[in-house]
């Protein structure tokens, strides 16, 4: 009876051993997927793994913009009944606060996945948006780039270059509302990063639609802040580009005065 009882102990902890090995196998594996999909947000459809560079990156080199305001006292319908294109501007100066929500107006993240204010197919985002700045307080003359963050919002202005473009523009593009504006948006947009997005194949029209969304998110922006500010697309390429120092892959769509409306 005890040989019996001593294979019958022998034949269950076989059992237990043998049932133990597969379901301790399968309880790494669930720890390890768990770990995998903590360490890695995943990415909304169409929208590129880049990593976004960390806050603590750009602090060194960059300015932080005031935070966007979500709320205003002018309604969207008072907005579109009123917006339209403002040429003429006065020589007053223009507060960082509005410039920032311009900006974000035009390309700010704003939602904590990395979605911007206009929308993007494939989710790609090929515009960059810079600012050249002429009377903004707060803000030296020159070339800005604006870093609106990737999947989280950073919010800030990147300083490229120093120095006084106003003139240079004004006599380039003989348009009265290039002769005084506090600031000029420039929008640009990357047709490769497009194309990659869609296989390879070229989707600039995306790139142009999506350069329209934001060039009318800053036409209600302005209206809504009382300022004045017009896009322009009717400019010769080479002759900016000898002007202001642009990523050669980027395509420049709309070049867009703004200022304090003039009387």
């Amino acid at each position: 009876m005890s040989d019996k009882h001593s294979k019958a102990e022998k034949s269950k902890q076989k059992t237990k051993i043998n049932w133990l090995i597969p379901a301790a196998t399968l309880g790494m594996f669930v720890l390890i997927l768990a770990a995998a999909l903590l360490l890695r947000r995943p990415n909304q459809p169409g929208q590129n793994s880049t990593q976004p560079i960390p806050s603590a990156i750009l602090e060194a080199n960059t300015i932080k913009l005031p935070e966007a305001s979500y709320r205003s006292s002018v309604s969207v319908e008072t907005t579109l009944k009123n917006v339209r294109p403002k040429r003429s501007y006065s020589d007053e100066a223009l507060t960082l606060k509005e410039a920032s929500q311009l900006l974000w107006a035009a390309q700010g993240v704003n939602v904590d996945w990395g979605d911007r204010t206009t929308p993007s197919a494939k989710s790609t985002y090929p515009l960059s948006v810079y600012l050249i700045v002429n009377n903004i307080e707060g803000l030296k003359p020159g070339l800005y780039q604006y870093i609106p963050g990737d999947r989280e919002p950073i919010h800030a202005l990147k300083p490229l270059t120093e120095g006084n473009y106003q003139s240079a523009l004004y006599n380039s593009l003989n348009q009265n509302s290039m002769k005084n504006p506090a600031g000029v948006i420039l929008i640009t947009g990357n047709m490769t990063k497009m194309a990659t997005a869609y296989g390879g194949v070229s989707h600039d029209k995306e790139v142009y639609l999506e350069a329209g969304h934001a060039a009318q998110n800053l036409y209600l922006q302005a209206e809504s802040l009382k300022l004045g500010l017009v896009a322009l697309s009717n400019f010769d390429d080479s002759i900016i580009r000898n002007i202001i120092n642009l990523p050669p892959e980027e395509t420049l769509i709309y070049i867009t005065p703004f200022g304090k409306i003039k009387d």
